[in-house]
């Protein structure tokens, strides 16, 4: 690296006001990227700063973009901007640095090494992921010089996260500033801290857009009210992290384009008698003496049985599971065969059935599936009870299920649709082996299920990812 890349900065006074550091990196982050926008270098190092910011990095890949040894005096670092999971472990060979910026990625945490960062001063690590449980709380109470800390717009801290912080750090260190958006929906009065609680999926009304659209997270909602609606929002204001405002903005825009198309879709029907043998097994289910499993969603009942060979060996969970499959092996082989009959190759690949009781509503995505499923619904119904997936902003597919087994990516915001009656369903899914990319929502049926495409071909809708 030349000379002339060099950027002077005066040297680091200890224990300046923190506006002194952030005004220092703003000056050193403006000339360096003049010089970058001339010379396309990948790296700027001045005196004691180092600026890697908005450069889509990952921890994985920050070594690659040292191509000259660091000064181990360095004293402002900016990682602002990136794609970091984690801090680099190379950061905290710095022990001198008193400005640490990490804002604006993906962070969920920070590791014990922080407390090597001995004269930290200011750490901003705003708008990321952080959650408290990831939070070394000890390790961050021995940086005795720290006198900013940065959380806002990290949206699991909120008022109990801030007071769980200042009752560790701030003993330790009076002058602390620590830094959490706190949204007024979120500090209630004490007539009202109970009912101003999150809601979950089993308590918003799937008939509502906005319900439809919480699952999404605040990123996505952003990008969709740019790309969909062409509404920028601007990354150094407030408004772009506050999830009320863009939700209320992107549910103006949909007003004003009128409602979402719905696409009508038909599964692959199920042969009766193995829908009769199935039915008289839900009916009869002896339901597990417990919470429901999966207590975020609405549901009379609602069962896991994970398939044999699919957790690991000799473990106390998968004996546990492996108990359960043997009380309920009846109806799990019979679902098995249900789904032979269609899909082959998916019934070999699945490693959990959920059984369901009354389903009802709940929009959500799956966040911990690695591909589509396939979903079955039975019973005395009417009205409704499909599933219900968003296909892309604007396109809204309700699969009918009943009696027929539909396949669905339920990485996309979906739900079932209101009905009346008592419906039972079995959702075939797969969480561990290889990820499939997400496409389309919704899928063709198989060439063997015989479903008269010859004559009504199936069209998919438009490859989208939310």
């Amino acid at each position: 690296m030349h000379d002339k890349h060099l950027i002077r900065v005066p040297t680091i006074r200890p224990l300046m006001e923190d506006d002194w550091f952030i005004r220092q990196i703003e000056e050193a982050r403006r000339r360096v990227f003049a010089e970058d926008e001339k010379q396309h270098k990948l790296i700027n190092i001045v005196t004691d700063t180092l600026v890697l910011s908005n450069r889509n990095l990952t921890e994985n890949e920050f070594h690659q973009y040292i191509a000259l040894p660091l000064d181990l005096n360095l004293r402002i670092v900016d990682l602002s901007r990136n794609r970091l999971k984690c801090i680099p472990n190379q950061i905290f060979s710095f022990s001198r640095l008193t400005c640490l910026d990490v804002s604006r990625n993906s962070l969920q945490g920070f590791p014990p090494e922080i407390k090597q960062l001995t004269g930290l001063v200011t750490l901003n690590a705003l708008s990321n992921h952080l959650r408290l449980r990831q939070l070394p709380l000890d390790a961050l109470a021995s940086l005795t010089h720290l006198k900013v800390l940065d959380l806002r717009y990290n949206r699991k801290l909120k008022q109990s996260a801030l007071t769980t912080l200042q009752d560790a750090l701030l003993p330790n260190n009076t002058q602390l500033e620590i830094r959490c958006t706190i949204p007024s929906s979120a500090m209630p009065s004490e007539n009202e801290q109970d009912s101003k609680q999150k809601l979950s999926a089993c308590d918003r009304d799937a008939t509502l857009l906005q319900s439809q659209l919480e699952p999404l997270s605040t990123p996505q909602l952003c990008k969709r009210l740019e790309r969909s609606f062409g509404v920028p929002l601007d990354k150094d204001t407030e408004q772009a992290y506050d999830r009320e405002y863009i939700m209320n903005t992107l549910l103006q825009c949909y007003k004003e384009h009128g409602p979402r198309q719905v696409r009508h879709e038909k599964g692959i029907p199920v042969p009766p008698n193995r829908l009769a043998a199935l039915l008289v097994e839900l009916e009869a289910i002896n339901w597990p003496r417990t919470t429901r499993e999966r207590p975020k969603i609405r549901a009379e009942y609602y069962m896991i049985l994970q398939k044999q060979g699919s957790g690991k060996p000799d473990s106390a969970r998968t004996k546990k599971e492996t108990a359960k499959l043997m009380k309920y092996q009846r109806i799990f082989h019979l679902a098995v065969d249900a789904l032979e009959d269609v899909d082959p190759e998916f019934a070999n690949r699945f490693t959990a059935l959920a059984v369901t009781k009354n389903f009802v509503g709940s929009p959500h995505i799956d966040t911990l599936n690695v591909g589509p499923f396939y979903g079955l619904s039975l019973g005395e119904f009417h009205g409704g009870g499909a599933i219900a997936v968003e296909c892309s902003p604007f396109l809204v597919a309700e699969v009918d299920t009943r009696g027929k087994l539909g396949k669905v990516d339920g990485r996309f915001p979906h739900w079932v649709t209101p009905y009346e009656g008592t419906r039972y369903s079995l959702i075939y899914y797969v969480t561990s082996g290889s990820v499939e990319s997400q496409t389309t929502a919704i899928f063709a049926p198989p060439p063997s299920s015989n479903n008269n495409q010859e004559s009504h071909p199936w069209i998919p809708p438009p490859a989208f990812v939310p």
